[in-house]
């Protein structure tokens, strides 16, 4: 991605998020309140089925991923690009209480907006350098490792349940905030007087911004998770981390 941010706004940018999701979140939940009356203890049981809301949560398991870190050079025309070529990597994750921003029914189930907060952290240890393929590295000595620490207001649309009676839902989500990042070690570049090999990243934590995506297929406390991670951090390189994957993980609920 090309994308590069010389400043992040966190502050205003988060303050104004968190208040409108505030915002949606009390004038859906009063709605919700204001109908119970008119409702018979029965339905009101089919509703928490249908409408799960999962509380604040600590998720762990493994995933597989792709990490790309992506580098440039005053002195080159394209990107440095140096991945791990995929390997098994921790899924950590600090969630809160699911929020409802508004909800509809739907012939099995129902659909649900609503937001949280999403916090995440992961290490990287990119070593294979893209050379003449777009997927597969190649060890030419180049290194580049490091983590990163994001937070981010997450809004998501969950379905379900896809069976009567049963905790089983998709769920999609996007968020996007700030992180700390810290990445560093050395790529090489091609110039118009030859290949070299130059430092690159940073050895103390920077400032970047955090964007998770993820496609989730949940089975009572289980779930599978397609997943994207972005980070663009701060400083004089453009430089960028993606990772791509796949994941199985455990939510444990406070």
């Amino acid at each position: 991605m090309n994308f590069y941010m010389k400043k992040i706004p966190g502050i205003t940018l988060m303050v104004g998020v968190w208040t409108l999701l505030f915002a949606f979140s009390v004038e859906a939940q009063v709605a919700v309140v204001a109908e119970t009356p008119k409702e018979t203890v029965s339905t009101n049981i089919v509703d928490k089925a249908l409408i799960k809301l999962e509380a604040a949560s600590f998720n762990f398991g493994v995933s597989y991923l792709q990490m790309t870190y992506k580098s440039t050079n005053p002195n080159a025309a394209t990107k440095a690009q140096i991945t791990d070529n995929g390997a098994p990597n921790a899924i950590m994750e600090l969630n809160s209480e699911e929020k409802a921003l508004t909800h509809w029914p739907l012939r099995g189930g129902n659909a649900v907006i609503g937001w949280n907060i999403n916090a995440s952290a992961s290490a990287f240890d990119t070593r294979y350098q893209l050379i003449d393929s777009a997927f597969q590295g190649k060890d030419v000595g180049t290194r580049v490792s490091g983590g990163y620490i994001g937070v981010a207001p997450t809004l998501f649309l969950k379905i379900g349940p896809l069976y009567p009676g049963r905790n089983i839902f998709w769920r999609v989500s996007y968020g996007v905030g700030p992180a700390l990042f810290q990445g560093s070690g050395t790529a090489q570049f091609s110039t118009p007087q030859g290949t070299i090999v130059s430092d690159v990243g940073s050895s103390t934590p920077v400032l970047a911004l955090y964007q998770s995506i993820n496609w989730q297929f949940q089975v009572d406390h289980w779930y599978i998770d397609i997943m994207g991670k972005i980070l663009w951090p701060q400083g004089t390189e453009k430089t960028s981390l993606e990772a791509y994957g796949v994941g199985l993980a455990y939510r444990f609920g406070f």
